[in-house]
């Protein structure tokens, strides 16, 4: 029997899988497609095993990290769920912790002492895990990556790091927002390899600059492309 989920699951998606990972984005666009593609493309394990379910949030529903959480941890108790599902809270790092206070050490451990929860962080943005499917970090300047790391306001819609994806990329085109699945997931493997290569696994997060989504991203692709 497929289970009810009501709205939260896609008509089209395997309701009867034996697993399924619960995605809840602090994001309202590019990460969202960015997940949206690569459960589509051919790097999906689409063996029928396997389902992500993007978490909705609400107009009014906040956007900070703590906010998220709080809505992850809601649908967790809500709905029909299995005790080998995941749960992912995918966050940046950006103002929370320097402007507005916000303790993600404490958060990583709220999400560790609960049941198959997990956090993945980038930092500054999600744009950074982006970065590492065109670049290795040791690849980019001193100078760019302190640029990088501060991140600054250059437009009302956009920050420094949108400006040097756009030029990784270097189509001409720009960077809106919304991830080319052409660019970027023929490289997903390579991205994978290079946030680990970075990574320091000690740490709850990733304190310089880094993603921990690969480690959402493997267990989600076929692993013998």
């Amino acid at each position: 029997m497929p289970r009810e989920f009501n709205e939260l699951v896609r008509r089209s998606g395997f309701v009867n899988a034996e697993k399924f990972y619960i995605l809840a984005y602090e994001g309202t666009v590019t990460e969202k497609k960015y997940f949206e593609d690569l459960r589509n493309s051919e790097l999906f394990n689409d063996s029928g095993s396997i389902e992500t379910i993007p978490l909705k949030r609400g107009a009014r529903e906040g956007s900070n990290p703590l906010a998220v959480k709080a809505l992850l941890s809601k649908a967790k108790q809500d709905y029909n769920f299995k005790p080998t599902d995941e749960f992912w809270l995918v966050i940046d790092r950006d103002d929370w912790e320097t402007i507005h206070n916000i303790d993600l050490v404490k958060l990583a451990e709220d999400c560790k002492s609960e049941k198959n929860f997990f956090m993945a962080l980038s930092n500054p943005c999600f744009e950074m895990w982006l970065i590492l499917h065109l670049k290795k970090l040791e690849e980019i300047s001193a100078e760019e990556k302190v640029k990088i790391y501060a991140n600054a306001a250059i437009s009302a819609k956009k920050h420094y790091i949108d400006e040097v994806l756009a030029n990784y990329i270097g189509d001409g085109r720009g960077y809106n927002k919304r991830p080319n699945p052409a660019v970027f997931l023929p490289k997903v493997k390579q991205a994978i390899h290079n946030a680990k290569e970075i990574a320091v696994m000690e740490d709850p997060y990733p304190k310089t600059l880094g993603s921990d989504v690969y480690k959402l991203v493997e267990k989600l692709i076929m692993i013998d492309l």
